[in-house]
């Protein structure tokens, strides 16, 4: 792999122009990382917004009509509705694990079966994420790109 980086272009933003003969799996999970690393999401904790590079963000959650972002440090809310959030997270290294919650792979440290064809989602933090069994077949696409 060949890599080039020019400084100094007078650009206003950063540009990334990737040529390939075929895009692999880790190609394309590398393309999911790049989409969103000037991705940020607004959350809330009281009356004090913050905002998130998504990076930053391990999962995101619905509850009583709420919406939470989920750090390694703070529960932020956010005003955004889940399937807002899930356009938004849209070829990044999220995916949709049920109907109330959205995980970042990137904080997925491993996946175990449970019964009646769920999953169990280990983060990289030690909290556990159950995966319905309709939101299965979108995780293993996820990770297989």
């Amino acid at each position: 792999m060949k890599i080039t980086l020019h400084e100094g272009l007078g650009l206003s933003e950063p540009e990334i122009e990737i040529r390939c003969h075929i895009a692999d799996p880790r190609l394309r999970r590398l393309l999911d990382y790049i989409r969103q690393y000037s991705f940020s999401l607004e959350g809330r904790i009281g009356e004090t917004s913050f905002y998130l590079h998504s990076e930053e963000i391990i999962y995101v959650d619905s509850a009583d009509g709420r919406t939470f972002l989920y750090s390694g440090k703070n529960v932020y809310e956010s005003r955004e509705t889940l399937s807002s959030l899930e356009e938004k997270l849209a070829n990044t290294t999220f995916v949709r694990i049920s109907k109330n919650c959205i995980v970042n792979t990137a904080w997925l440290k491993s996946v175990s079966p449970l019964w009646n064809h769920r999953l169990e989602a280990l983060l990289k933090n030690g909290e556990k994420l159950i995966v319905s069994r309709n939101y299965i077949p979108a995780l293993k696409e996820k990770l297989s790109r």
